[in-house]
């Protein structure tokens, strides 16, 4: 038997980190690695209360069993669970949870236990969409740390009284919008490190490059997530020191392998080659399956 409950604290997200890892050596249940947890639901989720977006499912020890998280701005979910009746109860919470028309999550290509069940319950694999990539390579044989040109620097995130610089890169690397008081909390969320986000620093004191890196422990993977570079500072070669800067660190904290996933390369040809470069071959590939619901 199982029971469900809101998300709590940051005992919480130990715990589903820690499920995730565990289950992605057995092929499924976790396959999303474990940084992905709090990026999705502080990063992604910002301006709503964690409580609301994820749920968590037990049994009677307290053992998680799996887990669901919605994003009511996107119409986007994620679920995770090695158990057929989770999921089920997972999928009816999140339809229950979703205001949006249209659903949809990301799911392993080719794996017969999730699809068995997402086309169970309706869903099925968007033919638009184009597939994701989870690309990695070993933390062996690094290349050095490119030399940045002058005037530009190489560091961690001081803490959260940059979160305004932070914003600002983040923000113009994705187009995208936030406070600085959202980020500010996002800085401050269970699973997230500054010491773990690494910028380039430009002349003039704006950050010109980011990214944000996470660790897997159990599987000793690293994972960057997101990757980016402002507008003004493009075509400088500067998310690829950053990445670089990135794995030397990994590589220090004991992770023997990277991960990264990047969009197909017809929709985001930049980001594959950059990858590419750096030596990641794809792991596996996910596909967007979706559902459209009368509201």
């Amino acid at each position: 038997m199982t029971h469900s409950r809101p998300y709590q604290d940051a005992g919480d997200m130990m715990r589903l980190q820690r499920y995730n890892a565990e289950q992605f050596p057995l092929g499924k249940g976790g396959w999303l690695h474990p940084g992905d947890i709090p990026h999705r639901l502080f990063n992604g989720g910002r301006g709503y209360d964690a409580a609301d977006l994820l749920r968590l499912w037990e049994d009677n020890a307290g053992v998680i069993a799996g887990w669901a998280l919605a994003n009511p701005r996107l119409g986007s979910f994620d679920v995770q669970s090695h158990h057929a009746d989770v999921l089920h109860e997972a999928l009816t919470w999140v339809e229950t949870t979703l205001p949006n028309a249209l659903i949809e999550t990301e799911l392993p290509e080719g794996d017969s236990f999730w699809a068995a069940i997402f086309r169970e319950r309706g869903f099925a694999p968007d033919p638009k969409a184009l597939p994701y990539h989870l690309v990695a390579r070993a933390l062996d044989d690094l290349p050095l740390v490119p030399t940045l040109p002058p005037g530009f620097s190489l560091r961690a995130a001081a803490g959260v009284h940059e979160a305004a610089a932070l914003l600002a890169v983040h923000a113009s690397a994705f187009n995208s919008k936030g406070t600085v008081e959202q980020y500010a909390r996002v800085m401050e969320s269970p699973g997230y490190a500054a010491e773990r986000e690494f910028v380039v620093v430009a002349p003039d004191g704006r950050f010109a490059a980011f990214t944000v890196t996470w660790h897997d422990d159990v599987n000793k993977i690293g994972y960057f997530e997101p990757v980016g570079t402002h507008a003004d500072f493009r075509r400088m070669g500067l998310a690829r020191t950053v990445m670089i800067f990135g794995m030397h660190h990994m590589k220090a904290a004991g992770m023997t392998q990277a991960w990264v996933v990047h969009e197909a390369a017809e929709d985001n040809p930049a980001s594959s080659g950059l990858y590419a470069s750096l030596g990641f071959r794809t792991q596996f590939r996910t596909l967007m399956w979706a559902k459209t619901r009368t509201l």
